[in-house]
C-alpha cells in the first residue's frame, strides 16, 4: 500500500511540475491560469494602495520574463506600481519554444491550488494541494484525497463543483491534521462552490451570522468550544492550473466540532449521535414517519453521519427515532398537553427557537427541514438533539435554482406557511411558546438582525470579493455558464437585490410574523370557539346593519383588511373549508 501511495503521489508532483508554472514575487507563490495566462499572487490586504516591491523568482520553465515591458531576471526586485484589485502588470513570459503573454494580478484572498492527474469524482482521487495564505511564507506541497460532494449541485454536467478533501501523510496515507486561517487543526475540509448562487456568499456569511446569533447547544457550559456551526474562510480556486473562482472553504458539520462524545470501540456502546437531513420528506418534516430499516444509514431523507458505519458496521437510530416518534403520538392531540410538556426532552428549545427565528428572517426556504443536523452530544447521558444549518445558498430571495422564477415564492413579504417541520411549527403556535420566541426576537432585532446590521454584513463581504478583484474574477469565469442556466452574473446587482429584499422583509416580518396570538380563533366570529356556519350567518347579520360588541366587530374583520364586508365572508368560507 505504502509502495502504490508514493507511486501515485509521484505522478502527481509531476503534473505540478509541469502544470504549475509558478511565479514567486515577495515569497509568495503565484500560480498562472493557462486558460487566461494570468498569474495570480496573494499578498497581505495592507499593501494593497501603495507600491510593492518585490523579489521575483521563478524556475527553469521560464527563461525569459518582462513585467510592465522590463526584462526581469529570476531573483531580481521589481516595484508593482498603485497595487489595486484586478490591476494587471503586463506580462511575456518564454516558456521552452512558447511565448505566453499575460498579466499578473493581486489579490488578498487566500488561494487554493489543487493538482489531481484525474478527473475528480464522487471517488476519492489523490492529489497535492497548496494552500497560499496572503500572510503566510511560500506555501508547501500537501498530499490529500479528494471528491466532489453535494446532490444537486453534483449532477450531470454541472461544472464548478464542490469538494471534499481529506489531507494525509505521503509516507502511509494515514490521516495528516492541517490548520488554515487560524480555524481548527484538522484532517477534513470542503470547498463551497456557491455554484447556483448568484451572490456567491449567501452561505459563508449566513453561516457566520448563525454562529453569532445562535445560541449554543444544551451542554456548552460543560463544552465551551463546542460549535453549532461550520466556520469558514473565501478563497480563490485553481485546479490543474485552471482559475476555478471564488469558494468558502469551510470546516465539516462533525463530531469534533459539536463535541460529541465518542463510540466506545472497546464496548462497541453508542455515545455521541449525528444526522443530517439531505432531502425533505415526510419523515424529515416529522409529520409522518416512513418505516425505519435500522441496517440502512439513511431512513427515507436522514442519513447517519457519527458513527462512521464504513468504520465500526453498525448503526444506532433509537435517539433520532424515539424523537420524530414522539412527535406523532396520537395522545399529542387535541390539546397536545404531553407534547408542549416534554419536548425539551427530546429538543434543544432555545436552539429550535433561534433555528425558527433565523431560517424566517433569511427566509431560508432550503432549511425548514433540509440542510439540517441533528446532534445528540451522548445517548447515555440524555438524549436530546441539537440542530445545526447547512447549505444556505437558497437565503435572501434567491430561488431554488437558475432555472426556477416563482416570484410569489421569494418575495420578502412573506409569512411563514412555507415552514413544514413539525415540531417548530407546533411549538410556534402554542401561546407561552410563541411569546417567548417573540421576545427573543426583539433582542435580536437590537443586535445580529438589525436591519442595517444585516445589509452592512453582506455588503462588507462583497466588498471584499470587489476590492480585491475576486469579484471580477469570477463573473468572467462564470457569467452565462450553464450552471447559471446562462444567466449573467453580476455580483453587485445581486448585491443590490439583496439589499432591497433585507430592508422590506424585515419591516414585513416586524408586522405580520413575530407579533402577538390573536387572542381569538380567526373566523370565529360569535366567540364560541368554533368556526363554522354559524359564523357566517354572524358576519351576514354585521353586513346588513346588525349590531354588534367591540370584540365582535373585531374578530369580523377575519381577512385583516380593515372592514367588514362579503371578503369576509369568503375568508371566513375558506376556514371552514379548510
Amino acid at each position: 500500500m505504502k509502495r502504490q501511495l508514493l507511486t501515485v503521489m509521484a505522478i502527481v508532483l509531476t503534473a505540478v511540475v509541469s502544470m504549475g508554472q509558478v511565479l514567486n514575487i515577495g515569497g509568495h507563490r503565484t500560480p498562472m491560469d493557462t486558460l487566461n495566462s494570468f498569474w495570480l499572487c496573494s499578498i497581505p490586504q495592507s499593501l494593497f494602495g501603495n507600491d510593492y516591491t518585490a523579489q521575483v523568482t521563478f524556475g527553469d520553465e521560464i527563461s525569459e520574463l518582462t513585467i510592465d515591458s522590463t526584462a526581469v531576471a529570476s531573483g531580481e526586485e521589481f516595484t508593482f506600481e498603485g497595487i489595486e484589485g484586478g490591476k494587471q502588470y503586463i506580462v511575456t513570459a518564454q516558456m521552452g519554444d512558447s511565448l505566453y503573454t499575460g498579466y499578473i494580478t493581486f489579490t488578498w484572498l487566500p488561494i487554493v491550488e489543487i493538482f489531481d492527474t484525474t478527473a475528480i469524482s464522487k471517488v476519492y482521487s489523490y492529489a497535492t494541494i497548496y494552500v497560499n495564505e496572503p500572510d503566510s511564507a511560500l506555501a508547501e506541497p500537501m498530499s490529500a484525497k479528494i471528491k466532489t460532494r453535494g446532490y444537486a449541485t453534483n449532477q450531470g454536467s454541472k461544472h464548478k463543483r464542490n469538494y471534499r478533501i481529506k489531507f494525509i501523510n505521503d509516507e502511509d496515507s494515514t490521516k495528516m491534521n492541517r490548520r488554515f486561517f487560524g480555524l481548527r487543526n484538522d484532517n477534513s475540509w470542503i470547498l463551497d462552490a456557491g455554484q447556483m448562487d448568484f451572490l456567491r456568499v449567501r452561505n459563508r456569511v449566513s453561516t457566520d451570522l448563525w454562529l453569532d446569533m445562535a445560541r449554543r447547544p444544551w451542554y456548552s457550559d460543560t463544552l465551551p468550544n463546542a460549535r453549532n456551526g461550520s466556520r469558514g474562510e473565501m478563497v480563490e480556486v485553481m485546479i490543474n492550473g485552471e482559475y476555478r473562482g471564488i469558494y468558502n472553504m469551510c470546516e465539516p458539520i462533525d463530531r469534533k466540532q459539536l463535541k460529541l462524545k465518542r463510540y466506545d470501540t472497546e464496548n462497541e456502546e453508542f455515545h455521541g449521535m449525528l444526522w443530517a437531513t439531505y432531502t425533505r420528506t415526510r419523515t424529515v418534516m416529522m409529520s409522518e414517519p416512513a418505516r425505519l430499516y435500522t441496517w440502512k444509514t439513511t431512513w427515507d431523507g436522514f442519513e447517519a453521519k457519527y458513527p462512521d458505519y464504513d468504520e465500526i458496521g453498525a448503526l444506532n437510530w433509537d435517539v433520532l427515532s424515539n424523537a420524530v416518534h414522539f412527535v406523532n403520538r396520537e395522545d399529542n392531540a387535541p390539546s397536545k398537553k404531553v407534547f408542549y410538556d416534554s419536548i425539551g426532552y427530546y429538543f434543544d428549545i432555545p436552539v429550535m427557537q433561534d433555528y425558527f427565528i433565523f431560517i424566517v428572517a433569511l427566509q431560508a426556504l432550503d432549511n425548514d427541514c433540509k440542510n439540517i443536523y441533528y446532534a445528540c452530544r451522548d445517548m447515555a447521558e440524555h438524549p436530546r438533539l441539537t440542530m445545526v444549518p447547512w447549505d444556505l445558498d437558497i437565503c435572501l430571495g434567491a430561488n431554488f435554482s437558475p432555472s426556477v422564477n416563482y416570484p410569489d415564492m421569494i418575495k420578502p413579504e412573506r409569512g411563514t406557511e412555507w415552514i413544514a417541520h413539525v415540531p417548530m411549527v407546533d411549538m410556534w403556535n402554542n401561546r407561552e411558546y410563541h411569546e417567548a420566541v417573540n421576545e427573543r426576537y426583539k433582542e435580536l432585532r437590537k443586535t445580529w438582525l438589525d436591519t442595517d446590521s444585516l445589509v452592512n454584513r453582506y455588503r462588507a463581504a462583497i466588498d471584499e470579493l470587489e476590492n480585491s478583484g475576486a469579484a471580477s474574477r469570477e463573473e468572467n469565469r462564470w457569467s452565462r455558464d450553464f450552471d447559471l442556466n446562462g444567466h449573467k452574473l453580476d455580483i453587485s446587482e445581486e448585491m443590490d437585490y439583496v439589499e432591497d429584499w433585507i430592508r422590506r422583509h424585515m419591516a414585513y416580518i416586524d408586522e405580520h410574523v413575530f407579533i402577538p396570538i390573536p387572542e381569538f380563533i380567526p373566523g370565529d366570529v360569535n366567540g364560541d370557539g368554533e368556526v363554522n356556519i354559524a359564523d357566517v350567518n354572524a358576519l351576514i347579520d354585521i353586513i346588513l346593519g346588525g349590531t354588534a360588541d367591540d370584540a365582535t366587530m373585531q374578530r369580523a374583520d377575519v381577512n385583516g383588511d380593515g372592514e367588514i364586508n362579503i371578503a369576509d365572508v369568503n375568508a371566513t368560507m375558506d376556514i371552514i373549508l379548510g
